[in-house]
């Protein structure tokens, strides 16, 4: 098995596509060769790669957010702003309204993320229904790999240790993603 190159200006376009790289990588990347360093990891894949071919990738950074300010407490009447963060005085309003099994899960950050204008009860409602048993799981973006390798890990492999995922993930990560088998379609 090939072992994974260095991350370097040599790569081939074809050959840094084969390879899993953390975030922090791309972003460090992209410091040193004056290549945008803001916005997902999709987005400074597909500059590293335009940079790799030799076409002129994105430079500029992408525009900021505007958002309202937060306030200091909450009500399940309190409107959702634009911009809002799930931040941990948020997550300890709900703690405190829904009780402390409550955590901020990818529809719930979603919801406060892009609904401005609901409340917070219109979210507390959209993570009770998130968590219900046999709710549908939501999609994990492309992005986050490392979270998707754990849903399959322990769905493949019932009764397993953190542990191991981990090892089994760095495996993964380790192989040419050409020699990976191709991802499953959504249960």
């Amino acid at each position: 098995m090939p072992k994974r190159p260095f991350f370097s200006a040599s790569l081939t376009a074809q050959d840094f596509a084969s390879w899993y790289w953390l975030k922090e990588e791309l972003v460090a990347f992209c410091r040193e060769h004056q290549i945008s360093p803001s916005g997902s990891k999709l987005q400074l894949q597909s500059r590293i790669t335009d940079y790799l071919s030799g076409k002129n990738p994105v430079t500029r950074p992408t525009p900021k957010r505007t958002s309202t300010k937060m306030p200091t407490h909450f009500t399940m009447d309190t409107i959702i702003g634009e911009g809002w963060r799930c931040n941990p005085s948020l997550g300890a309003f709900f703690k405190q309204t829904l009780g402390p099994g409550f955590h901020f899960n990818a529809p719930t950050r979603d919801f406060i993320h892009t609904k401005p204008g609901k409340t917070l009860a219109d979210a507390a409602i959209c993570y009770q229904t998130s968590v219900c048993p046999g709710a549908k799981k939501t999609r994990i973006p492309q992005q986050l790999g490392y979270n998707q390798h754990f849903r399959d890990f322990f769905r493949d492999n019932p009764g397993s240790s953190r542990q191991q995922a981990i090892d089994a993930w760095w495996i993964k990560r380790d192989k040419r993603k050409d020699t990976l088998e191709p991802p499953q379609g959504e249960e």
